[in-house]
């Protein structure tokens, strides 16, 4: 009986011995970012390969100006990374030339594992019906606000639930209370979030799922909108168009210098206001209308992850943004740089290690994620175009050149014939 163990375990050790190493895979990953994200992401690959030893990484990165061309050029070689970093403009664009490859396998069999990702921050990559991107990072629109500057106009702090009227109510007991200008404005001029909030509240969209067009056939959602602004700004309770014409960063915000107790702002700006204003600066969601149909509120991807089509292994590709996404060591070392995680579960384990702005950020975005609903399709080609003509139109009704109702006719006009005629 010895003699036969003696003679398995040597056959046993033989096939070890002669058997082949675990096939290496590699894979060429793209990105773009600042120098803190490269690195950062350099030791996310380095982790993932100690992981997974057969499978290795070949960065490519650089900043974000001149990345997409850099990806163009590549496309047309039939030379694309296996792994992309994407911006939702883009996302389009990619698909409609059948350059990513769908997930939903990977999704299906858990080699990307969403479980613990809410439906709202997986929807914006969904095309078609397909899932083509992962989204890696969350980001939503909301109102900073000064607690302190509440509290000393004893003004109570915006509640989830609050409506539009309660927030003008609000911006003038601020005004009155405290002598300063309660908000720059109800929405920056060339900023379509706040326009766009009002619009899904009602049903409607910035842009048709055609983007050939408007997302609306009716100027009331307009009027009513840039009607509060209009108001507000003749009795003084925000900035007028003057001071808003001055050049104004997150960091020297109205808001920032106390001359203002509120402003309007993506969340992962907070941590650069509050570091700039040295003090305590909160999130609240968007005000809701009476007559709202669905949350305007959205999660917005800060970026995501695809697979192109050209990638040989990806499973292998799959394997690394279900790591990135879920493991909890990577977004130690990561720490929401690219957006606050996707996965609830990373999220609780990176709150203990939160600085306090950055606290601020993951707490709205838990909030934001319970009180939205579904992002709308990629923006058009002709987007920066329509923003331009808003921030115009916008600046006119300020100075009263134009009503609202008639700033509505124009944009409605302008803004179809710029989106008819894009290729």
């Amino acid at each position: 009986m010895k003699k036969v163990l003696l003679a398995i375990s040597i056959i046993i050790l033989l096939i070890i011995l002669i058997s082949p190493g675990q096939e290496v895979i590699t894979l060429r990953i793209s990105w773009w970012g600042s120098q803190t994200r490269h690195d950062q992401t350099l030791k996310v690959i380095e982790l993932f390969e100690k992981k997974y030893p057969n499978i290795k990484l070949k960065p490519e990165y650089t900043g974000w100006s001149g990345y997409y061309d850099k990806m163009a050029a590549q496309a047309a070689g039939g030379n694309l990374p296996d792994i992309m970093q994407k911006d939702i403009k883009f996302l389009n664009q990619y698909i409609q030339n059948d350059l990513l490859l769908p997930l939903d396998q990977f999704v299906k069999n858990k080699l990307i594992d969403l479980s613990n990702v809410d439906k709202a921050s997986i929807s914006a990559g969904v095309i078609g019906g397909k899932l083509y991107a992962i989204n890696i990072g969350n980001n939503a629109y909301g109102v900073f606000y000064d607690p302190q500057m509440f509290t000393k106009a004893r003004v109570p702090y915006p509640k989830p639930s609050w409506t539009w009227e309660d927030y003008m109510d609000t911006a003038r007991k601020l005004h009155k209370a405290l002598g300063i200008y309660a908000d720059t404005t109800i929405c920056n001029a060339g900023d379509y979030a706040g326009f766009e909030h009002y619009l899904r509240q009602h049903g409607y969209k910035l842009f048709d799922d055609s983007g050939k067009k408007l997302g609306y056939d009716e100027d009331w959602p307009f009027v009513e909108f840039y009607s509060m602004d209009v108001q507000l700004t003749k009795e003084g309770v925000f900035a007028p168009p003057e001071v808003r014409l001055e050049s104004r960063t997150v960091e020297n915000d109205l808001l920032v210098v106390k001359k203002a107790a509120m402003a309007h702002y993506w969340s992962n700006q907070i941590v650069a206001m509050m570091n700039a204003a040295k003090r305590p600066i909160k999130i609240a969601l968007y005000p809701n209308s009476k007559k709202q149909v669905r949350k305007g509120t959205y999660l917005k991807p800060s970026m995501f992850w695809s697979i192109t089509k050209n990638c040989k292994n990806p499973e292998a590709a799959a394997k690394f943004i279900d790591f990135f996404i879920n493991d909890i060591e990577a977004n130690k070392i990561m720490m929401g740089e690219r957006g606050v995680p996707v996965s609830s579960k990373v999220r609780n384990a990176l709150k203990p290690l939160l600085t306090p702005a950055q606290k601020e950020m993951f707490d709205f975005i838990d909030l934001a994620s319970r009180n939205s609903s579904p992002i709308d399709p990629p923006y058009p080609p002709a987007f920066q175009q329509i923003l331009d003509l808003l921030k115009d139109l916008q600046y006119k009704m300020l100075y009263g050149i134009l009503t609202p109702e008639q700033a509505a006719k124009e944009f409605r006009t302008k803004a179809n014939e710029i989106l008819a005629a894009q290729k």
